[in-house]
């Protein structure tokens, strides 16, 4: 049984989020496997996967005018995706 640290439940909910590296500008849209109230994991392809320590921006797809995370790249795994910690604002 893998030992689970987390803070904060997960939820699962897939939903379409627009990612965005802001050192680069490029958006791309991915999916996300589930969140909690501190972060979320998204899915996707390695090559998509910024580095740990990376600070993006998240958006849902789901509704018009969605607000705008930053967050911090915390975990990753290969093949699957990475987690995502939401920023302190």
């Amino acid at each position: 049984m893998i030992d689970n640290k987390r803070r904060h439940p997960r939820l699962k909910h897939r939903a379409k989020i627009r990612m965005t590296v802001p050192a680069s500008a490029v958006a791309v849209v991915v999916d996300m496997r589930d969140f909690s109230e501190t972060g979320l994991f998204l899915l996707c392809a390695n090559e998509l996967i910024p580095p740990i320590g990376a600070v993006v921006e998240v958006q849902t797809t789901e509704f018009d005018d969605a607000p705008i995370q930053t967050a911090i790249v915390v975990r990753v795994e290969p093949d699957v995706g990475f987690g995502l910690e939401f920023a302190a604002r």
